[in-house]
């Protein structure tokens, strides 16, 4: 089984290709924006580094969310475009569920933290699985203000990851969702349990204008 991984919520830009021998290829670019033009050329990159042709993938898997609305359409659009030209199944996980994954401490509690605007944050906990399965979620994925989550953080110890470090009163913020480690967790999932679509859990800033005067 050879799965692509894709990953562009937030500033990074990033994709691995691995399969049950191990990591055929991997690259991570903290970019800001220009995610459309930059994860193509990627993608092919790492095609030629690992010496396969993109006929050789069995899945592809990529992060829903949280993060920025503009990256995370570029990041879905490709990899369903990909899974609809090859035919093979396309797996959506939350960017909080693989940052969770890259903690190795089975049972132990993990806050997942990426950071919004306007001192909010997204944040979701989970329990590593002592099985090797996905984390298991203790909560909730949710919008949150930052001292909401430092007191969710508070009330339930454990390891805290992602961007969103610094709302939890945890230092300096944490390193993006690693695509390796996306790419292993799709492998034990099922396609039709996690589907490429967003996960949208703040509503949109912009709103409908409402008319100064009567309409009637």
């Amino acid at each position: 089984m050879s799965i692509l991984a894709i990953d562009t919520c937030e500033g990074s830009c990033s994709a691995a290709l691995v399969n049950a021998g191990g990591v055929l290829a991997s690259r991570t670019e903290a970019i800001g924006r220009g995610h459309a033009e930059r994860l193509l050329p990627m993608l092919d990159e790492l095609f030629d580094e690992a010496g396969l042709g993109y006929d050789a993938l069995t899945r592809v898997a990529v992060t829903t969310g949280p993060g920025t609305f503009t990256g995370l359409r570029i990041g879905l659009s490709v990899a369903r475009g990909l899974g609809l030209s090859l035919g093979v199944p396309v797996l959506g996980v939350t960017s909080l569920m693989a940052l969770a994954a890259a903690v190795r401490e089975q049972g132990s509690c993990v806050h997942a933290v990426i950071m919004g605007r306007g001192g909010q944050g997204f944040h979701q906990a989970f329990r590593i699985a002592t099985d090797g399965l996905a984390p298991s979620p203790l909560s909730d994925a949710r919008s949150m203000a930052g001292d909401a989550i430092h007191a969710a953080v508070s009330l339930r110890p454990g390891h805290v990851v992602g961007s969103g470090r610094t709302l939890a009163g945890c230092g300096e913020p944490g390193l993006p969702v690693d695509p390796v480690v996306l790419g292993r967790l799709a492998a034990g999932l099922s396609p039709a349990a996690y589907p490429p679509e967003p996960a949208y859990l703040r509503a949109a800033d912009a709103v409908k204008a409402k008319a100064l005067l009567p309409t009637e």
